[in-house]
């Protein structure tokens, strides 16, 4: 039993809020002598001590962040992750990583919360997400309180992710802004036949992508064709299994938006196994702005979402929090288009819509 208590453990038996534990370990006097010898008792009875404990009660930090992350092979959130490692050693601190393996609604691995589980028992002084469930559209009870846990014993800023009952820090990218610069763009070369691959549906950064180009092309009175949407995944992988649909269509698009840049590096593979070519046959346009865009042949246009900022700014929020300020609670990121060569006129050699 000994090695399942928790500061929850407490906190229920002592019939408190996990928040009232927290502050009775760190010695605060803001606890009133009924919930104090109710939390006493608790603590003596399991005669349990663990670490977490230990070091509250000798009011003593870690100087330790935990990142929790789906992926840290992926250059976005690797990039991230790195430039938030960096920051957090400028300020004293040092990361601890929890790769999740991937873990959302389609590969549910139950990684995410378990690293909460572990975080919660206060062995970081605060914790950045991204990634994950986080940005799923339909976040499941049982998650949020979790997360309302941890936000209880730390402070926690989340990249990107929205979910209206967690009141937490948040540091995000305007993704629809860079969506439509890449639409303006595109029209700009004359596409008006633009889809839009990549992602899954229920997953906060497709849905609002994909609205986003919708919207995009509404703006300048263009319609777009649902057929047009892949939603394929996130991955190389994917990239390559949506251009082979969108070969087997009919009716194709000059033109894709992709959920992100390790997609439209997909498309681009796929082209050249075919026999085709990128542009001449296909402009594509990636998002992320990822390292690798930039020695891809050709090299990708993308949006940039300034990773480095990103990764540093979430630290930066999390620290300010720690040293008793009051950063704002969403700080935004702005994006840019980076036109590169992956996209080109389509009056001007572009015929993969009709051959």
């Amino acid at each position: 039993m000994r090695d399942k208590i928790t500061i929850y453990t407490i906190a229920r038996e002592a019939g408190v809020s996990v928040s009232t534990v927290s502050r009775f370990l760190n010695g605060s006097a803001n606890v009133s002598e009924e919930k104090r010898n109710a939390i006493e008792n608790v603590v003596r009875k399991y005669n349990y001590r663990p670490n977490a404990i230990a070091r509250n009660l000798s009011k003593q930090k870690t100087r330790m962040l935990g990142f929790i992350l789906p992926d840290v092979t992926h250059p976005f959130y690797g990039t991230t992750f790195i430039e938030a490692e960096k920051r957090a050693m400028e300020l004293g601190y040092t990361i601890l990583l929890c790769n999740t393996m991937n873990d959302n609604m389609l590969n549910n691995t139950r990684m995410e919360e378990r690293y909460i589980d572990i975080l919660s028992e206060k062995l970081v002084d605060g914790v950045i997400m991204i990634g994950g469930h986080i940005n799923e559209i339909d976040v499941p009870p049982g998650y949020i309180k979790k997360v309302n846990r941890l936000i209880e014993s730390v402070p926690v800023v989340m990249i990107n992710g929205e979910i209206e009952d967690l009141d937490c820090y948040r540091v995000v990218t305007r993704d629809e802004l860079g969506i439509r610069a890449l639409i303006n763009h595109l029209v700009s070369l004359n596409h008006e036949k633009i889809g839009f691959v990549g992602g899954a549906l229920g997953i906060q950064p497709t849905n609002k992508r994909l609205e986003a180009v919708k919207r995009g092309l509404a703006v300048h009175g263009i319609e777009f064709k649902e057929e047009w949407f892949v939603g394929s995944g996130f991955n190389i992988d994917t990239g390559i299994e949506a251009f082979e649909q969108i070969l087997q269509m009919d009716d194709r698009p000059t033109a894709v938006v992709c959920i992100n840049d390790l997609v439209a590096i997909g498309i681009i593979h796929s082209a050249i196994k075919f026999g085709l070519s990128i542009p001449q046959d296909l402009s594509v346009a990636g998002f992320d702005n990822i390292y690798l865009t930039e020695y891809m042949i050709p090299r990708v246009t993308t949006v940039d979402l300034n990773l480095k900022k990103l990764g540093r700014m979430a630290v930066d929020t999390l620290v300010q929090c720690l040293n008793g300020k009051s950063p704002e609670k969403t700080t935004v990121v702005e994006t840019r288009i980076v036109i590169r060569d992956s996209c080109i006129n389509a009056r001007n050699g572009q015929k993969f819509g009709i051959f």
